[in-house]
């Protein structure tokens, strides 16, 4: 690391901005389904095609640019996914019809998917050693600043400013960002050869597995959370600002799980992940219980935040301690199922969805995480990650 690296909580929090940024448009069209809808002339599962595009942009991306992070320097890769970022937000904001939409989207997808593997090797290069799980899990804070700060606020500001000045507000913030993010791109000191590929990180030990639990993980939160808006006012009558609660509560709930990090320091995670699997499936099947009620549907959304917190940090550390000279290549694929998830959660929690409303969503994502909670009971014999604190083999980075 160059002895003039910035302070590690400047790091931790531009990192935490960048996602932040990511995260507000990655889960902004839920609460704000019927407003677009009414503006472009569609229904909500058209608005959410829109996603969709999002999602195949970010995988596309995350699978093809990432890896020239491990050439270039993921910093620098950042820096230039956040420019292309500005340019989609614009986009969508100035977007004449849903044809235009989706495709600003898909522009915003491609740039948030090479900005994502970014930031979470980023996290990696600049956590010491022992505090990997904790910098990891400040980090991931940022998406509970897009969910408290962003999604929540746009929910309830829509009807007074409009869904397209949403956009322009996050196409300025994300400028922000980019200036704030000069010093990311001296921290990392790639090895100048040719970028690493998917199919060498495909080939590294225990990945199958560890993006068959991403998408577990992953397809489970986005099959409920894109039909919550739905549920709020279709289902249940309430407004757009009332929808846009559910992200907020969520997210107080995943912010709040940081508290809680250095114990999976401690445990290690082979010992927590089945337990935080389970606990993931059991707020499922109590949100499908307790789906009619909406104070108690929102109460439930803190133990969500709380378990899909933790389930994200331990599947970042699995994943990030495979190869470390392949990180960007790996968190590239990661992302890349992800936003797979993404493209595929409107028509699999659509199917549910048509059948017995959230109800149908939730059963689906309490059977994924279940079926994950089962996998993770083999990587403590199994020998894939081994039964160590979450302590990925990183360079010391300055405190």
């Amino acid at each position: 690391m160059p002895s003039s690296a910035p302070p590690l909580w400047i790091s931790i929090a531009t990192l935490m901005c960048a996602i932040a940024i990511v995260g507000t448009n990655a889960l902004l069209l839920s609460p704000l389904v019927q407003s677009v809808g009414a503006d472009l002339g569609a229904s909500p599962a058209r608005v959410l095609w829109a996603a969709s595009g999002y999602g195949l942009g970010v995988a596309a991306a995350a699978l093809l640019l990432a890896p020239l992070g491990d050439r270039i320097g993921s910093g620098r890769l950042l820096r230039m996914s956040l420019v292309a970022l500005v340019l989609g937000f614009v986009s969508s904001a100035l977007a004449p019809s849903l044809v235009a939409l989706i495709a600003a989207q898909g522009l915003c997808g491609l740039a948030g998917g090479a900005a994502l593997p970014s930031i979470y090797t980023m996290a990696a290069v600049i956590a010491p050693k022992g505090r990997e799980a904790r910098v990891v899990g400040a980090v991931l804070t940022g998406w509970t600043l897009s969910l408290v700060l962003g999604v929540s606020l746009a929910a309830w500001s829509a009807d007074l400013i409009g869904w397209r000045m949403i956009y322009a507000v996050l196409a300025g913030l994300c400028a922000l960002v980019w200036a704030l993010s000069g010093p990311l791109a001296r921290l990392d000191t790639p090895d100048g050869g040719t970028a690493s590929s998917p199919l060498s990180a495909l080939r590294v030990k225990g990945m199958g597995r560890g993006i068959l639990a991403s998408v577990g993980l992953m397809l489970s939160f986005y099959v409920t959370y894109s039909y919550t808006g739905a549920h709020a006012t279709l289902a249940l009558g309430l407004s757009t600002g009332q929808a846009g609660l559910v992200p907020l509560i969520y997210g107080l709930g995943f912010g709040g799980a940081v508290l809680l990090d250095p114990l999976l320091d401690r445990i290690g995670m082979a010992r927590a992940t089945t337990p935080v699997f389970v606990g993931l499936a059991l707020v499922y099947l109590a949100m499908g219980a307790l789906n009619g009620s909406y104070p108690l549907f929102l109460a439930l959304a803190v133990p969500w935040g709380i378990f899909q917190h933790f389930a994200l940090n331990l599947l970042v550390a699995r994943l990030t301690a495979l190869d470390p000279r392949q990180r960007g290549a790996i968190m590239g694929i990661y992302s890349t199922s992800t936003y797979l998830c993404v493209f595929a959660a409107p028509f699999v929690g659509g199917l549910g969805y048509q059948m017995l409303g959230i109800l149908g969503c939730v059963l689906i994502s309490a059977a994924l995480t279940t079926m994950e909670a089962i996998e993770a009971l083999s990587l403590r014999r199994g020998g894939l990650i081994g039964s160590d604190p979450v302590r990925p083999d990183v360079p010391d980075a300055p405190a």
